[in-house]
């Protein structure tokens, strides 16, 4: 559970590691820096004041705090919430188990005699229900979706028209053109060849190949199968892409951290296209397969939002492994969503025991 960075929580001593967390989660709490008096009262065994002052300044010169004026307080780096992210994912394995019991009664609340739905509309809802922040949820790839038949059908002139059933019982159909007058005997040999060549395999995989049909033999058939497939992968690029379902934004929207004009431009873009919110997530995937990436600050691989953090997963649904993401600003309650996520990967609709 971590983002590209290396783990450097082991360089902190306990008490500096102690005073850090303090200075993130009160951060996370009120949005503001937080002095020295402030992490004194937090902590239950807390040290004298001064000792405070003194390893907040030296977490601050190793770059782990930030203090925006010289009479305030400070606040975290993205390395500092590096810092306590890694240290949550260090016991996360014994803690996964224990989920507040409110988290717990909001899923059942929200899901219990509910209007049936979108299965990824109401994960979306309940996920920013649970990490109250943008949640973000993408269906299945249509890559990973499988041609179950073709059929072609001769019509006046040039025309074609093929019908295509996906195993997911999705069915597209085009009229091709084709480049040439080709008898009724020829279009249904090229039809077979074309369904021997598509049948079974994947979208993905299909529209990788630019040419499938090139080694077979130039005849009358193949070079119509070679028309045919042109219109094959036209009429894959018009299957419906991976749903894409949000929630949360408006509430988000208002908290100070996106009231920056450049940052929230860039989320508004961002979130206006579901296009690009697929294929970064996607990304985000396969740079980090871990349980949950956590992207913080800098780290997050999408230029535009360098101002946010996002944490994401993967979820097993009706129709295949979806995606799950978190986003919002650095200051992100990151052990609340790390319990909302689980809940949701793991336990929605199966026995877990709750904290109390």
């Amino acid at each position: 559970m971590s983002g590209p960075s290396a783990n450097i929580r082991g360089k902190l001593d306990a008490r500096s590691r102690e005073v850090l967390d303090a200075v993130v989660r009160l951060h996370s709490e009120t949005g503001r820096p937080v002095s020295s008096g402030l992490v004194s009262r937090f902590l239950t065994d807390s040290p004298s004041p001064a000792t405070i002052r003194t390893v907040m300044k030296q977490l601050e010169q190793d770059g782990y705090l930030d203090q925006p004026h010289t009479s305030a307080g400070r606040l975290p780096t993205d390395a500092g919430f590096r810092v306590y992210v890694d240290g949550l994912a260090t016991a996360w394995p014994l803690n996964r188990f224990d989920l507040p019991a409110g988290m717990v009664e909001t899923v059942r609340r929200e899901t219990d005699g509910s209007d049936p739905q979108s299965e990824i509309r109401e994960l979306a809802k309940l996920l920013s229900l649970l990490t109250r922040n943008i949640s973000i949820v993408v269906g299945p790839s249509a890559d990973g979706i499988r041609v179950a038949h073709l059929e072609c059908y001769p019509r006046s002139g040039r025309r074609v028209l093929m019908v295509m059933i996906l195993d997911n019982g999705q069915v597209t159909t085009r009229l091709a053109d084709l480049d040439a007058d080709y008898p009724p005997a020829v279009v249904a040999k090229a039809a077979g060849l074309l369904v021997e060549r598509l049948t079974g395999r994947s979208l993905g995989e299909l529209r990788g190949e630019r040419h499938p049909t090139l080694d077979l033999m130039r005849t009358p058939a193949t070079r119509c199968a070679a028309s045919l497939t042109r219109a094959s992968l036209e009429l894959m690029d018009e299957v419906e892409e991976a749903e894409v379902e949000m929630d949360g934004v408006a509430q988000v929207l208002e908290d100070p951290d996106f009231q920056d004009a450049e940052p929230l431009k860039a989320l508004i873009r961002f979130l206006e296209s579901p296009r690009e919110i697929r294929a970064a997530l996607q990304r985000m995937y396969l740079l980090d397969r871990e349980p949950f990436g956590v992207w913080i600050g800098a780290e997050n691989p999408l230029g535009s939002l360098r101002r946010f953090s996002v944490i994401t997963g993967t979820i097993e649904l009706a129709e295949g492994q979806g995606l799950l993401a978190v986003l919002g600003p650095r200051r992100l309650p990151y052990q609340r969503t790390f319990q909302g996520l689980e809940i949701l990967r793991h336990f929605r609709g199966r026995p877990y025991r709750a904290a109390h």
